[in-house]
C-alpha cells in the first residue's frame, strides 16, 4: 500500500496538470465569425443586344473567268515595222491603245491615187454641168441634148472616186492596229519585221468586260437576298456585291448580272458577278483564276437584332440576364448566321444584356455580376 501511494498521486499530478494545458488551449483558440462569409456571384462577360436597319451579309466565293477572248487580227497586208512595248504576254492595255504598225507606204500611194481619181472626176462634173447649162440656154428638146444622162453619169463617177478615196483612208489607218477592248494580253503572235496579211491573228486580249465571278448560294441564303430559290430569278439592280482577294486587300465593287439556269454541284443557286472597274477607276484589275471572298447584300430589313456569334449558346439558346442579374434561358430565333455576327428576329428590347462566352454552363435563376467583354481579357480568371 506504501508503494501504490506515489504512484497515485504522480498519476494525479500528470493527470492534473493535462487538463489545465487542454483548458488554457481552449480558452485562447480563435473564435469563428458569427456568421459565414457570403459567396460573391461568379462573374460572366456580357454583351447588349443591337437593333439595327441591316441588309444581311451573305458570304460566298468563286474564282474570277473570262468568257470572252478577243483575237486581234490584221485589216491590211504589209510588214510589221513597229510593235508597241504595251504589246506584251500579261500586260494589261486600255481600249484604243496603239499595239502596231505595218507599212503605211503603199496605202498612201493608194490615197493619193484615189484622190488624183477625184479630182479627175469632180473636173468632169463641172465641165459636163457647164455644158448642160449652156443646152438648157439653148432650149434643147431631147434629155441627151440637155445633158441629163450625161450629169447622172459624172456624179455617178465622181460618188464612186469619193468611196473609193474613203476606202483607201480606211486602208492606211488600218496599217496602225489599237486595242478594241480593254483587257490582259495573253498571247502574242506577231514580231517586227514579219510580213503579214488581211485576217492574220496578231494577239489574244482577254476582255476586262466579260470577267464574270459564279458565286453559290442557299436557297436560305437566296431568300435572304431577295432572289427566288424556284426559278433564280430576283432584282438583282437591289443587290450590292464586294470583292476581296483578303482579309486586309483593296474592295473591287461588283453587280450582280444574272443566275445560272442549273444549280451547282451541290444544289446551290448560281449568281453570276461582273466586276464594276468603272466605279474605282485605277484599282487593278483581277487575273483570271483569282479566288474571290464575295460579300452580297440585299434589300434592307427593319429592327434586326444583332449579337456576336459568341454569344449564341449551344441548342441555339440565349442566356439573358434579367432583375437582379438573375439567368433566363431563350431559344433564338436566327434569321442568319453571319461569319462573326448573329441576326436575330426575337423581341428583345436594344440593350438587353446577353452572357457573352459558351466556356461554362449557367443555369436558369443563377445570380451573376456582369462584366463587359472589353475588360474581361484583362481579368481572365474570372472565366
Amino acid at each position: 500500500m506504501n508503494k501504490l501511494l506515489p504512484s497515485l498521486l504522480g498519476w494525479g499530478a500528470g493527470f492534473v496538470v493535462t487538463a489545465l494545458a487542454a483548458t488554457y488551449l481552449i480558452v485562447q483558440a480563435p473564435h469563428p465569425d458569427a456568421a459565414a462569409t457570403a459567396i460573391a456571384p461568379l462573374a460572366v462577360p456580357v454583351t447588349s443586344v443591337t437593333l439595327s436597319d441591316v441588309a444581311i451579309p451573305v458570304i460566298s466565293h468563286g474564282r474570277v473567268s473570262v468568257t470572252r477572248e478577243h483575237q486581234l487580227s490584221a485589216a491590211v497586208s504589209g510588214r510589221v515595222l513597229e510593235i508597241s512595248k504595251a504589246f506584251v504576254n500579261g500586260a494589261h492595255i486600255e481600249k484604243g491603245t496603239l499595239l502596231l504598225r505595218t507599212d503605211p507606204r503603199p496605202y498612201e500611194l493608194e490615197v493619193h491615187q484615189r484622190q488624183s481619181d477625184l479630182d479627175r472626176m469632180l473636173l468632169q462634173l463641172e465641165e459636163t454641168r457647164a455644158l448642160a447649162e449652156v443646152a438648157r440656154s439653148q432650149s434643147a428638146d431631147s434629155p441627151f441634148a440637155r445633158y441629163i444622162p450625161q450629169m447622172r453619169f459624172a456624179e455617178s463617177q465622181a460618188a464612186a472616186a469619193r468611196e473609193a478615196l474613203k476606202f483607201a483612208r480606211q486602208q492606211l489607218r488600218d496599217t496602225r492596229v489599237y486595242a478594241p477592248v480593254s483587257g490582259r494580253i495573253t498571247g502574242v503572235m506577231v514580231q517586227p519585221g514579219q510580213q503579214v496579211s488581211a485576217a492574220t491573228v496578231l494577239g489574244l486580249i482577254q476582255d476586262d468586260s466579260w470577267q464574270e465571278i459564279r458565286l453559290p448560294v442557299s436557297d436560305h441564303e437566296a431568300h435572304l437576298l431577295g432572289i427566288n430559290a424556284d426559278d433564280g430569278a430576283g432584282d438583282f439592280s437591289q443587290i450590292s456585291v464586294s470583292l476581296r482577294t483578303s482579309e486586309q486587300g483593296p474592295v473591287w465593287p461588283a453587280k450582280i448580272v444574272r443566275s445560272e439556269a442549273e444549280r451547282g454541284q451541290f444544289q446551290q443557286i448560281i449568281l453570276v458577278a461582273h466586276p464594276d472597274y468603272s466605279a474605282r477607276p485605277g484599282t487593278p484589275h483581277l487575273l483570271a483564276g483569282t479566288f474571290i471572298s464575295a460579300e452580297i447584300r440585299g434589300a434592307q430589313r427593319s429592327d434586326v437584332r444583332v449579337i456576336p456569334r459568341s454569344a449564341l449558346q449551344a441548342d441555339d439558346r440565349l442566356l439573358l440576364l434579367e432583375q437582379g442579374n438573375r439567368i433566363v434561358t431563350r431559344d433564338a430565333d436566327i434569321i442568319h448566321r453571319g461569319r462573326d455576327l448573329i441576326y436575330l428576329s426575337n423581341d428583345l428590347p436594344a440593350g438587353t444584356l446577353l452572357v457573352n462566352s459558351r466556356r461554362q454552363t449557367l443555369l436558369t435563376g443563377t445570380q451573376v455580376t456582369p462584366v463587359n467583354s472589353d475588360t474581361l481579357a484583362a481579368t481572365p480568371e474570372n472565366f
